[in-house]
């Protein structure tokens, strides 16, 4: 009777374990009614592997389920260049970038590090790419969230597909509110700065025009531009949201250089006999940028809404929001007084 339980017993965990795919270790039956140094193990898994299709052909290699993630596994290297994508291992940082000939398209991917590369900027995906048998393998979510590819899971079947079509792009409107021009980091931010607008990342292939049309580079734009560029569809959930450009255009040059600015709320607003000055309260868009500031408005502030439209001083009332631009001359009062360059009234 004994025996008859531990078999029963032996075979339900067996059962319910191999439902939830872990493996379990096990005397065989023959061995059941031996002693325990008498009993040998052996391995009982319901893990099964993945097979792997890349545009509709199979995969030499395989895909495995990640238990703690819960995530697909699927290699890298086979399918990423089969995707056109070229890679090169950093042995000393044991990543790999990936870019594709002829496109913008780049990303790293570091061993053991949840950390992946969109836009430039660093995301989660809830499983870090791990080394097995000398092949690294990433979670399938990273062909569809990081490279944009197709991916389908059917049963213990992965396919994944990219199809040769144009990337998908937007036309925006905005007015300069940010750069970043350092080594490491190239970007523009536009319509707002700390957790305010969109930071367009930029690299050699982005296309920077003037108002004539001609070529310039970075270092030629400066804060309170107006642009249009168009950007990448694809954006991060981030606060601001991070996108690539692929062409960034000057509507109308400007003379006003040096500029800095506050991205923030209007506090206070009284006419003057020689105009109206403001009170702005938000965030600074440069260092030397205070987050509160009081700005004189003359004839020569230019003031206008998202779309370029002319607006003036009297529109202006408290609690609206602005993009405001002065000169860094300013009292050492707190806050500080200046002149304003450029209010941007924000809908």
């Amino acid at each position: 009777m004994k025996k008859q339980f531990k078999k029963q017993a032996a075979a339900l965990l067996v059962s319910a374990l191999a439902v939830s795919g872990t493996a379990v270790y096990a005397a065989p039956a023959g061995d059941a009614g031996q002693g325990e140094n008498q009993a040998k193990a052996e391995v009982i898994s319901a893990v099964l592997d993945y097979v792997v299709s890349i545009n509709g052909k199979e995969a030499r290699n395989t895909g495995y389920m990640n238990n703690e993630a819960k995530q697909v596994m699927v290699p890298l290297r086979e399918i990423s260049e089969a995707l056109g994508f070229e890679i090169e291992w950093n042995v000393k940082e044991r990543s790999a970038e990936l870019t594709k000939p002829g496109t913008p398209v780049w990303t790293l991917v570091t061993t053991d590090k949840d950390a992946y590369n969109v836009n430039k900027m660093l995301v989660q995906l809830g499983a870090a790419p791990t080394n097995k048998g000398g092949t690294l393998f990433v979670p399938a979510k990273f062909f569809s969230d990081v490279l944009h590819a197709g991916v389908t899971v059917e049963g213990n079947k992965v396919s994944i597909t990219l199809e040769a079509e144009e990337v998908k792009t937007v036309t925006a409107k905005g007015t300069i509110t940010g750069i970043h021009n350092e080594e490491k980091r190239q970007a523009v931010h536009i319509n707002g700065a700390g957790t305010e607008g969109i930071i367009l990342n930029v690299d050699e292939n982005t296309v920077i025009t003037n108002a004539a049309g001609d070529k310039i580079g970075l270092k030629d734009l400066s804060l309170g531009l107006d642009i249009e560029v168009v950007h990448s569809l694809a954006m991060t959930m981030s606060l601001p949201g991070q996108t690539y450009a692929r062409e960034i255009k000057v509507k109308k040059d400007s003379e006003m250089k040096d500029l800095i600015g506050t991205s923030g709320t209007l506090t206070e607003v009284s006419a003057k006999d020689n105009g109206t000055r403001i009170t702005v309260k938000g965030f600074g868009m440069t260092e030397a940028s205070p987050e509160e500031v009081v700005l004189n408005l003359s004839p020569e502030t230019v003031i206008t809404d998202q779309d370029g439209k002319e607006v003036k001083a009297s529109d202006l009332k408290k609690d609206d929001k602005v993009l405001a631009f002065y000169s860094p001359v300013l009292t050492r009062s707190l806050p500080p007084i200046g002149n304003a360059a450029k209010i941007v009234l924000v809908k």
